[in-house]
């Protein structure tokens, strides 16, 4: 295989050690790409894992695993945002663990003709689903108003830049249309100056997240997780932006804290509605050693919660 379209799981041992596959039990690979955590999960516990990528790419990665592991392994095509309804035909009602990599794999990154390198020149496309997506980084680039684009720039990237990069794009396009990775990175280059990592790092990441609509993506899966989870089994997700770790940091706290309702407000009480347990109060980064043999690893941050009763919920069972 080539090595530049090979992809290395980040903190996959961390990963699986604390999702801690179980015989007879069940796993979601949300984010299958080559299947580095699905090989393990699979490698590690007699167990079956249901896997799921929006990239069509991902289908011959799925395919050797498949041939290894039989009916242990299903894998489909499909988008975090329609994974309920995926599970409800094919009649999939709990897990015993889910696993998450929220970063784009190097098999996406070092093809140019998927559009998400600046290193690499090609088309400014940066879709994971090529098929179903009409919205590339082409049109956005090209058709969209200098302060739409300065927002997108801002909001997803945090680019402080983005102003002085959208009005640059603007006057570019005026007299000739941005059709390629190398002529958007090379605009960027001329307003940015960074010394340790490439200027046009934060555009395209935010190009990428706001084409494939990422957030919102994961804001359906963290929903979805609380009724698709057992009760005792673990969610691990691995992140590569300020953003999503945000969000996802403020989830976990959110469903892993007491609320108080309005009949304890009258007593004075406070009612338990936790339905997680923080596993990782600080977020897991890869060690030095993983950052040397993989570079990219560098900004990842592993954050892992588990699903457990809530006083309600345990009332009513036990009622």
């Amino acid at each position: 295989m080539n090595n530049n379209l090979s992809h290395y799981p980040v903190m996959v041992n961390e990963v699986v050690s604390f999702l801690n596959p179980r015989n007879k039990k069940r796993y979601l690979d949300g984010t299958f790409g080559q299947g580095g955590y699905t090989k393990k999960i699979l490698e590690t516990a007699d167990c079956k894992v249901f896997a799921i990528d929006r990239d069509l790419d991902s289908k011959c990665y799925a395919k050797k695993i498949e041939k290894r592991f039989k009916s242990k392994f299903i894998f489909n095509i499909e988008k975090l945002s329609n994974l309920d309804t995926l599970l409800k035909l094919k009649r999939i009602k709990n897990f015993d663990g889910i696993v998450l990599d929220l970063g784009i794999s190097n098999t996406q990154l070092n093809n140019p003709n998927r559009g998400f390198s600046f290193s690499n020149d090609g088309p400014l496309d940066m879709r994971m689903d090529s098929i179903n997506s009409k919205l590339t980084a082409e049109i956005v680039i090209n058709e969209y108003p200098e302060k739409e684009l300065s927002d997108i720039f801002f909001y997803y990237g945090e680019e402080k830049n983005s102003r002085k990069i959208a009005k640059s794009i603007i006057n570019f396009r005026k007299k000739k249309k941005i059709s390629s990775t190398k002529i958007l990175s090379e605009i960027i280059q001329k307003i940015n100056h960074e010394r340790y990592k490439h200027p046009a790092t934060r555009v395209f990441q935010a190009l990428r997240i706001f084409i494939n609509d990422e957030l919102s993506e994961l804001e359906e899966i963290l929903k979805l997780s609380l009724k698709i989870l057992n009760n005792d089994s673990r969610i691990a997700i691995v992140a590569f932006h300020s953003l999503e770790d945000r969000i996802i940091k403020n989830f976990f706290r959110k469903n892993g804290a007491k609320i108080k309702s309005k009949e304890s407000d009258t007593n004075n009480k406070e009612s338990s509605n936790i339905q997680l347990r923080l596993i990782t109060k600080k977020p897991i980064t890869p060690s030095l050693a993983e950052i040397k043999f993989n570079p990219r690893s560098r900004s990842a941050k592993l954050r892992v919660a588990e699903k457990i009763w809530s006083f309600s919920v345990s009332f009513l069972y036990f009622w």
